[in-house]
């Protein structure tokens, strides 16, 4: 009887170790970023064939026009046997092995943090914008106020490690011309929304402390200003994850 469950056991243990290495990606580089290592994560299957990308954007750019990236599969393969070959010739194993490449993988890395650190600025921006206007709707409640005060200042600093973050993030990436375009929108709305953020807790400060109705009043305004152009680099950053059409009918 022992015998038997053992070998039943050993069966199942060598079946699931063939289903493994079978469901091993045999691609090392994404098709349509060319150069980016693959995430086993995202995958296509087209035509009897799974096929692997860095990321769920190139996983739409590929749906929309799969013969454009097809034959970047067959030049990545031969590059990289051609790499490893070459890697294999002239390894010496009396040579330094420190990796030069380990600060840049780490700013990747890092980088990684950014869709985590984007929701900091995005929510608070908009609570402070809703706190100032339940102040002027409930007749200048203090609480409200200091609610937009709290926000505000908190946004700053989660919109400033959401850009250093978002740096990281893209500078160890490379994208379509189409989607290089979303990024730099992306990029030059979020360097905007932390200006007119900066602007906004500033006159408030100024407005607060010294009682001068004008910098109050620019003080709304830029937080306005600030609460439309978080949300637009929202939706820009949006874009490079879900696609340019994600908004389509």
């Amino acid at each position: 009887m022992k015998a038997y469950l053992i070998s039943g056991l050993l069966a199942a243990a060598l079946f699931m170790a063939g289903l493994s290495l079978a469901d091993q990606p045999t691609q090392s580089t994404c098709p349509v970023m060319e150069g980016n290592p693959i995430d086993p994560s995202f995958f296509v299957d087209h035509e009897g064939q799974r096929i692997y990308f860095c990321c769920k954007m190139c996983v739409n750019l590929f749906q929309e026009a799969p013969e454009k990236y097809l034959a970047n599969l067959s030049v990545n393969e031969e590059l990289q046997e051609q790499h490893l070959s070459e890697k294999v010739e002239v390894h010496d194993h009396a040579t330094d092995h420190q990796d030069h490449s380990s600060s840049s993988r780490l700013i990747t890395f890092i980088g990684k943090f950014h869709p985590v650190a984007v929701h900091i600025p995005i929510g608070l921006i908009l609570m402070a914008a809703l706190a100032e206007s339940l102040f002027l709707c409930f007749g200048s409640h203090p609480l409200f106020r200091g609610a937009a005060r709290f926000n505000l200042h908190l946004a700053l600093l989660g919109a400033v490690a959401a850009i250093i973050l978002g740096l990281a993030a893209a500078s160890g990436t490379s994208y379509p011309a189409e989607y290089a375009e979303v990024l730099m929108k992306h990029k030059v709305v979020a360097f905007i929304t932390l200006a007119a953020s900066i602007v906004a807790a500033c006159c408030m400060e100024i407005g607060i402390r010294k009682e001068r109705p004008t910098f109050i009043l620019a003080y709304r305004v830029s937080l306005v200003l600030a609460a439309v152009l978080v949300a637009l680099t929202g939706h820009f950053g949006g874009m490079l994850v879900y696609g340019l059409n994600h908004f389509s009918w």
